[in-house]
Formats: structure tokens, sequence, C-alpha cells
């Protein structure tokens, strides 16, 4: 059979056809799949890495962030025992019975798992004297020099609107209760999950006034926070006190080593800390050290397990008033004193944080101990050339008091520490 041209031609286009849809369904739509495929992986992969390259960039910024964390945990926690150990408060209780010079016993209640006891004040609104209308009438007496009857009246509707005010008053009060009764079920339900371990106990006394005045004094000076519940106290014939205290003592779990110390148990050395309790002078009357200090900050190495920068009010052994920083460059603090009439406050911010929260106001009130208000730095010398962290401290005085600062161990050839200010109210003092 013979084929034509045309035939020929047409035959030919339809095998370019067959071949070129083949090649499309065989070849180009396999590799466009494995493209796409390979174009995914490639996104995912870019993802992968600029995540991972953004958190290597902040891993400077994390450890600086758990620094100051682990600071402030360590230092909020430091008053609480880091456990109920009945044989190590036994001791210290002792110490503090003969410290104090009094004979006593101890006997301790079960330890205790459970929500702390919270405690409210109940606001109530007082109806006014029963004799304030007779007043009001007299005083409208004498100012207005009116007749009796047009005072009668006056004092009637003043006994409505008061008897009208007790009814709100006591519809209010009635509203707040019910309130209150409400919150407080729920403040209870709250509470239950947060729960401390404690431990209650009675220590009974026997000893002098005195003796019984030194026992609460070194109690409140204690390193450790112990609760005075209660204290009942009677004397006898021989001019002796006599009583019971209820102590609470609360433990919380300490994110560092402080556990392992505290259980040492070596009756050679000394226990915990080298001084738990501020001992007492003769006499019965306690020497408190009272800090002349009103503020108190650190400057220390980025090579320490603490913050760079530490700025807190004197005596606060909590560290609710602090601020902290944590990097290895200068570091930009702000120091505000202000003065509103015989009241004066103060607030300060750094690069991680603000005190107080609201940084707007004028700050938290406190009392000078001095006729100065002193802030003592303490510093320490550079470790290397790559010891970088240093303080530059703004202080803004707006008060008629002198700022002193006293700056101590700072490194003498390249100082940490800089104040910017005004140096007509400001006074630097090196040690």
């Amino acid at each position: 059979m013979k084929i034509s041209n045309k035939e020929k031609i047409m035959l030919c286009i339809l095998g370019i056809i067959i071949i070129g849809f083949g090649y499309y369904q065989l070849v180009y739509c396999v590799q466009i799949n494995k493209i796409e495929e390979k174009t995914k992986q490639e996104n995912e992969i870019e993802q992968k890495y600029n995540t991972t390259m953004e958190t290597i960039k902040s891993i400077e910024d994390k450890k600086s962030d758990v620094k100051i964390l682990k600071a402030k945990i360590s230092e909020e926690s430091s008053p609480f025992y880091p456990t109920i150990s009945e044989e190590h408060i036994i001791i210290e209780l002792d110490k503090l019975l003969k410290d104090s010079g009094l004979d006593g016993g101890i006997t301790f209640q079960p330890i205790v798992s459970d929500s702390v006891e919270n405690s409210k004040r109940e606001e109530k609104s007082l109806a006014e004297s029963s004799l304030q209308g007779i007043v009001d009438q007299y005083n409208n007496i004498v100012e207005n020099t009116e007749d009796t009857s047009s005072n009668k009246t006056v004092d009637n509707s003043t006994n409505s609107k008061d008897s009208n005010k007790t009814s709100e008053t006591s519809t209010a009060n009635n509203s707040k209760a019910d309130n209150s009764n409400s919150s407080n079920k729920k403040d209870s339900k709250d509470n239950k999950k947060n729960t401390v371990q404690y431990l209650k106990c009675e220590v009974k006394f026997q000893g002098s006034y005195e003796n019984v005045d030194k026992l609460l004094s070194i109690i409140s000076e204690s390193k450790k926070k112990i609760v005075v519940n209660s204290i009942s106290v009677s004397q006898d014939t021989l001019n002796l006190i006599k009583g019971t205290i209820k102590l609470e003592i609360y433990s919380i779990p300490k994110i560092d080593d402080e556990l392992e110390r505290y259980l040492k148990w070596d009756l050679t050395n000394t226990y915990g800390k080298s001084v738990p309790f501020n001992k007492g002078a003769a006499g019965g009357n306690v020497e408190i050290n009272k800090d002349t200090n009103d503020f108190i900050a650190s400057v220390k190495s980025i090579y320490s397990d603490l913050p760079t920068i530490m700025l807190g009010k004197a005596n606060d052994s909590l560290r609710t008033s602090y601020v902290y920083a944590d990097s290895n460059a200068e570091e930009n603090v702000e120091m505000i004193l202000t003065q509103d009439g015989n009241k004066y406050y103060y607030k300060y911010k750094t690069s991680k944080g603000t005190f107080p929260a609201n940084y707007d106001g004028l700050g938290a009130e406190f009392v000078p101990l001095s006729k100065n208000i002193v802030l003592n730095i303490s510093s320490k010398n550079r470790e290397d050339a790559n010891d970088n962290s240093e303080i530059k401290l703004k202080i803004i005085n707006k008060t008629d008091k002198l700022a002193e600062v006293n700056i101590s161990g700072d490194d003498s050839i390249d100082p940490r520490v800089v104040i910017d200010g005004d140096g007509s109210n400001i006074s630097v003092n090196k040690k």
C-alpha cells in the first residue's frame, strides 16, 4: 500500500505529538514535581536556618535574662528555709533562747503543706453621732440667726437624710459583705493551688522582761523569716515573766545549693550561716547595726554568676525594690530623687526594668536615714581586656538634700562607674 506525501506528513506530525505528550507525562511532569519538592525543602531549610541564627543571636540576651531571674528568685526566697528540718530548727530555737537569756522548751506541731492563711480587713462606713444634728442646729442658729421653727425643720430633714444615708450604708455594707464572701470563696480556691510547707511550734519561756524583749528583737533581726503568730505572758511573785510564744516557720524550695549547705550536719562547726542571728549587747538591749545607706548598687564582671548591675533600696531583704541589668558593655541607668513637701520619692530604671513599675509618677516614698541621701556603689577590678561591663549612672536630684555617692572597689585604671548629674547637689566619693 502506497502512502502519499500528505499522509506521510500527517503521520510525522502525529508521531511528534505522541512523542511530545509522552515526554510531558513521563519526563517533564516528573522533573517539575521533583523541582517543587526541592524548592519546598529549600524553603523549610532556609526557615530553620533563619530561626537558628536568630536563636544564636539571642543566646546572650537569654543568658542575661536567666541570670537576672535567678538573682531575683534567690534574693526573694533567701529569708525562707530551704526545707523543714526539725533537728536543725531545734538547734536554732535553742540558740535563740540562750542568746536572749531565757529558759524554755519547744513543742512542735506536724509539718503541713497548705496554702498560706490570708486575712482581709473589712471596711465599714460608720454612722454619724446622734449628737451631730444638735451641733449642726446650734451652728445654724449662731451663723444664720434663723428662728427655732426653721431650725427644727432643718434638723428633721437632716435626721431624715441621715436615716436615708444609714439605710443606704447598710445596704452597701451588705452588698460589700456578699461580694467579700464570694471573693473569699474564690480566693480560697485559688490559694489551694499554691501551697508551701510550714511548721507551727510553741516555745514556752521564763525570764525577765528584758530577756523577752531581747527574744523578740532577735527574731525580728533574724536573717531567716520566723513569723510570731501570738505571744502570751504572765508575771509571778518573783518578778519573772512566764509565757508562750507561737511561731510559724515556712520553707520554699531553692534553686541553688542552699539545701545541701543547710542540711550539712557537723556538730563541731557552726550551722548554716556564720551569724544566723544578730547577737544582743549585755543588759538585754540588742545592738542593731543600722545601715545609714539609703540605696545600694553593685557593678560586677560579666563572668560573675550575678547580674552585672544591681540597684535597690538598702535593707530590702526581699529585693522587691531592685532593678537589674546584665551586659558586657556600658549600661545607662537613671535614678530620679524627688521631693514633694516633706516627703521624698525615688525611682530608677535600667535597660531590663524599672522601679516602680509605673515609672510616670513620682515613684516610691522613702525616708532618708541621714542628712544626705546616700548611695553606696561597690565595684570590682576588671578581670581581663574582654571584661567591659560598666555603669553610667545619671542622677536627677530634685530634693533639698545632697545626693552622696560612695564608690568602693572600683578599677583605678579603667573605672567601671561613671556618675552623671548636676554637681551642685551630687557628691561623689571614691574609696
